[in-house]
């Protein structure tokens, strides 16, 4: 047997048969099925109840119940049956409802066929109760419906909301007309954003209601930003201190505006006692009220209106129930089942139910505000009416009146299943959704004054979605904070509960509104930064440079006009080849050092261009070649030249001293030409085997400042020191290059580009200095790439200026100094070092077209001894030419340097009349053995002491004489005179100083010493025009 049966059993038989009580005040209307009903029709006290009547909750909830029944009975009558109504006051207390709905669970059990054996149980009453209407509050409800489920009575609340009873399996037969809190709280946390009230407090209250209320809003509040600055859970019963207590901590969490915004989550009761708590200690307009549906649309206390002006909330869907303002107005005493209506007269107009003076049965109502959310009681009996009808239609078809299979099959099962299935009862719009609650329809009310009294108005509604507020009907409220809103890039430092102080981010982090109270790196790396806004991380924009750049466009300008000139310089040289002037400049060194020059002004636009894989690696070879071809290409040409002029002296030397001759044929131009192509081609070679080996990719790199945010594509080496390794072999032939113009740098004027070769490449050395720590400590790929760029044109323009300049000039201003004679003089303060030493000469050296005499002040300087004369090539008089640049042929191999102060004097007479002795048949030499010579042979060796051959025999000095006439004519001297005197002094002294050779050089006359003196003094040999 199940125990909850047996449990039933006894507590019903010990009520029956306990002695007897007073009477049970109640409702109590006949009918062929009954309906119970719990309503607070009193407030309670320490489990008793008052004497102070609920007008709106007990009252008003009542006799809509009552008129309900009667418009269910009035459509029921046609079917020959009635319901009927038993109700009780459950006084706001737990143990009170559930000693009346056990009475209920009594007689709903009695009118079951079925009865246990060895105890019989009677009543007075019908036992054809078939469901139960209340009890309003989830605390007492709760309690109600666990009682009412063991016994299968059907339970149908018009108030409770907490989210437990939606458990369809613990509370089978409980439903309800209202929605869960679940949709209340989300509802309440709605208004509250949509007003902008971010910082609130809550109160709520110690019971089923409160406890998981509190929970659904806070949940629902921190999924909406909402911070509870103070939350208080309150008990019914707390006395006065302790609600001092937390009224007093409640009022000092004031937003900005000093304002509380204060949520009661509480019985109608409780909040009053708060409100007015707060009013008599406080200033109650400096606190906005919202609550629930708990006192949220019911009228406050009398005399306490004022208090919660501008209160806001939400209340299930509040509409009038029609007709029943009316049916109320009309009710007295006298009319009306309702035996507490008497109290409620006396307690609300102050009249008496005993003196007939001021009887209450006279009291006509007249001023009635109708509580908005009765038709809530009026859904729950129309459901009841609803379900019996169907199941009469089932079970008696067209039958009048109660049939036999209704009374024995009337189970609370088959009244759950069609109270389950109620839709639109008797005409309006109402549903159970899922089966047990109401509908998601609320109503937000605020309280405000109008037309000279107070009244709730409906703001907006919430049906499970968002919040729709009534045109122009939204509510004025100002936004609700602990702490003004953080400007952009600040972050929300944590001070108390809800409150922050502002702190600034970096410019490259952001705050979330997600997370306000941390600031959140962006990924630079990673190509993200901060938006200006510094809320979101957004990707940073790849750009490379653009030619409408102002800089880009000057260097674009710049290299454009020096490509221009170097073309034209190039075309000049190409027509004007065979001119002495570019001859001697050597014509093809020069167009490998124009093509460097070309590469250094092309160079500027393949860095700019948008960088590939291609780009990067062209910019690599021009880089490197640009000074590579112009460095090569001068330190060629100095090379052969300097060569060029040693070689001679130590040909003479080998010559003389019967060693091997050297090849005179490769210090020519061909072979400058191969040295510079080759040093070029290395390098060439180099930089693609390096581009192979490591592919010059492109990469962005990011600049994020707080004015913008920018990635720049370029090339990888831009970032590294990649370049300043192309270009070291360059610095090496710079070097190189500066070392030979010193060597060279008094070689006849048309080949002697010393100074100017220095000034290009101190040039490029302080570009290098200037440039290079701009280049490596520079972030900004501007920079870097300018820096480059102008090195390159002004080496290129440097080149230009300083090895090309003058020749243009001449070659197109001034032909007329385009000739030999002017390309192969040879300034003395450049003249390259005379011989030094003792007169060195040959037959060999007899072709040798031209001799001159330099007239030079003696110094110390041009007394060095140095071997200096250029390679003799085989060129002939036919050809017309004295010298050939392309062939490193010069001009003039001897030269003898004697000082102006001995000018046509007799020492000066006498150098050179032993000039003509010696160099005339042994430094010139024979032209016919020259002819002989060939590469390889050997001379005899013959020891020249002095300017004074020992053993001249005479034949040779016949030759001497023969040749004379030639020979001055090719030294350019042309008085006629001085040739004579020179010739009178040579004879005179030729024939002393052979008697004092052949008197074995024991006495030497005065001519002979001052020849000797001046030949010591005076050896070196210089050749030139005079």
């Amino acid at each position: 047997m199940d125990i909850r049966l047996v449990f039933f059993v006894i507590c019903a038989c010990f009520m029956i048969h306990s002695p007897a009580q007073s009477p049970v005040k109640e409702v109590h209307i006949l009918g062929d099925f009954v309906l119970g009903a719990l309503f607070p029709i009193h407030d309670s006290k320490d489990g008793t109840c008052t004497s102070e009547v609920n007008e709106q909750d007990g009252i008003q909830i009542l006799e809509a119940t009552i008129y309900a029944l009667s418009e269910v009975n009035t459509s029921l009558a046609r079917k020959g049956f009635s319901l009927g109504l038993v109700a009780r006051d459950s006084c706001y207390d737990t143990s009170i409802a559930l000693q009346n709905a056990l009475e209920f669970a009594q007689k709903r059990y009695n009118s079951q066929p079925n009865r246990f054996e060895n105890c019989t149980c009677s009543s007075t009453d019908a036992n054809n109760i078939i469901g139960v209407i209340g009890p309003p509050r989830s605390k007492e409800t709760v309690d109600v419906a666990n009682l009412l489920t063991l016994f299968k009575v059907p339970q149908i609340s018009y108030f409770a909301t907490t989210p437990e009873l939606s458990d369809n399996v613990r509370y089978k037969y409980f439903k309800r007309t209202v929605p869960s809190d679940t949709f209340q709280a989300k509802a309440l946390v709605s208004i509250l954003r949509s007003l902008d009230w971010q910082y609130a407090s809550i109160l709520y209250e110690d019971s089923n209601y409160g406890t998981e209320g509190y929970t659904e809003i806070k949940a629902a509040a921190e999924d909406a930003g909402i911070c509870f600055g103070f939350d208080k859970k309150v008990k019914e019963s707390s006395k006065e201190e302790e609600l001092e207590n937390i009224v007093k901590d409640l009022m000092k969490k004031k937003n900005t505006n000093g304002k509380v915004v204060a949520i009661l989550f509480m019985q109608y009761a409780l909040a009053y006692r708060i409100m007015v708590m707060v009013d008599k200690s406080y200033n109650s307009s400096d606190v906005i009220w919202v609550g629930g549906d708990a006192w949220i649309g019911r009228e406050p206390p009398s005399g306490h209106k004022k208090i919660i002006e501008g209160a806001i909330g939400i209340s299930p869907e509040t509409r009038k129930y029609p007709g029943f303002a009316e049916y109320f107005k009309r009710i007295n005493i006298s009319n009306s089942p309702n035996p507490w209506f008497g109290e409620y007269l006396k307690q609300r107009y102050g009249c008496s139910l005993t003196d007939k003076k001021n009887s209450c049965s006279a009291i006509q109502i007249k001023d009635f505000r109708e509580l908005l959310t009765a038709y809530n009681v009026r859904n729950a009996v129309y459901s009841f009416g609803s379900a019996l009808d169907n199941i009469h239609t089932l079970l008696c078809g067209e039958n009048w009146g109660v049939c036999q299979s209704m009374e024995n099959n009337l189970t609370g099962n088959l009244i759950l299943q069609y109270l389950s299935n109620v839709s639109n009862p008797f005409n309006t719009s109402f549903h159970f959704v899922n089966g047990g609650d109401g509908p998601i329809r609320y109503s937000v009310l605020q309280y405000k004054r109008q037309q000279n009294d107070y009244r709730w108005i409906e703001k907006g509604n919430y049906s499970g979605q968002e919040l729709i507020w009534k045109t122009m009907n939204r509510p004025e409220y100002t936004a609700s904070v602990c702490s003004l809103p953080c400007q952009k890039g600040q972050f929300r430092s944590r001070g108390e509960v809800c409150c922050w102080e502002c702190k600034e981010c970096d410019y490259t982090e952001i705050v979330n509104a997600s997370d306000p109270y941390n600031c959140q790196t962006c990924d630079i790396n990673s190509g993200r930064t901060s938006n200006p806004s510094q809320n979101v991380c957004v990707e940073i924009p790849v750009d490379h440079l653009h030619y409408d750049n102002p800089s880009i466009l000057v260097i674009f300008v710049l290299s454009t006009l020096g490509i221009i000139i170097c073309c034209v310089v190039s075309v000049v040289f190409i027509l004007k080849r065979t001119t002495p002037i570019v001859k001697a400049t050597g014509f093809e060194t020069s167009i490998v050092l124009l093509v460097g020059i070309l590469f250094s002004y092309i160079s500027p636009f393949i860095l700019v261009s948008e960088p590939t894989i291609a780009s990067c690696a062209f910019f690599r070879v021009f880089l490197g070649l640009s000074y590579t071809m112009a460095y090569s290409s001068i330190f060629s040409k100095l090379m052969v030249y300097n060569r060029a002029f040693d070689v001679q002296s130590s040909i003479k030397n080998k010559s003389i001293q019967g060693q091997t001759v050297l090849n005179r044929n490769i210090c020519t131009m061909k072979t400058a030409l191969i040295i510079s192509l080759s040093l070029s081609g290395l390098h060439f070679l180099a930089l693609v085997f390096w581009s192979i080996g490591d592919t010059p990719s492109p990469v962005v790199k990011y600049s994020v400042t707080r004015e913008e945010a920018i990635g720049i594509l370029s090339c990888a080496d831009l970032d590294n020191f990649s370049y300043f390794v192309s270009l070291a072999f360059s610095f090496l032939l710079m070097i190189a290059c500066l070392v030979f113009a010193i060597k060279t740098r008094k070689l006849p004027d048309g080949m002697n580009d010393s100074h100017e070769i220095m000034y290009c490449s101190f040039t490029s050395f302080v570009l290098w200095i200037a440039f290079i720590p701009l280049y490596a400590f520079s972030e900004n790929k501007l920079v870097k790439v300018m820096s480059l760029s102008i090195s390159l044109i002004i080496h290129g323009s440097a080149c230009l200026l300083c090895l090309f300049i003058t020749k243009m000039y001449i070659v197109i201003f001034r032909p007329e100094k385009n000739n030999k004679e002017r390309v192969m003089r040879t300034t003395p303060s450049r003249s390259r070092d005379s011989y030094s030493g003792s007169f060195q000469g040959s037959r060999t050296f007899e072709k040798r077209q031209s001799f001159g005499v330099t007239l030079e002040e003696k110094t110390s300087t041009n007394c060095t001894r140095k071997l200096s004369s250029a390679c003799v090539a085989d060129d002939t008089e036919e050809e017309g030419e004295d010298y050939s640049a392309t062939t490193g042929t010069l001009p003039f191999k001897n030269s003898i340097v004697i000082d102006r102060s001995e000018k046509y004097s007799e020492e000066a007479e006498t150098v050179v009349n032993s000039l003509n002795r010696n160099s005339g048949e042994k430094l010139l030499g024979n032209k016919e053995d020259l002819e002989n010579i060939t590469t390889g042979d050997t001379l005899p060796n013959h020891k020249i002491n002095g300017d004074i051959f020992k053993n001249q025999d005479e034949d040779e000095r016949t030759a001497e004489h023969t040749n004379q006439g030639s020979f001055l004519k090719n030294i350019g001297v042309k008085s006629s005179s001085f040739l004579k005197r020179m010739t009178s002094r040579r004879s005179e002294k030729s024939h002393v100083s052979q008697e004092n050779i052949t008197e074995g050089g024991n006495q030497n006359s005065k001519s002979e010493k001052t020849v000797r003196r001046l030949s010591q003094s005076l050896p070196d040999v210089h050749f030139n025009n005079t």
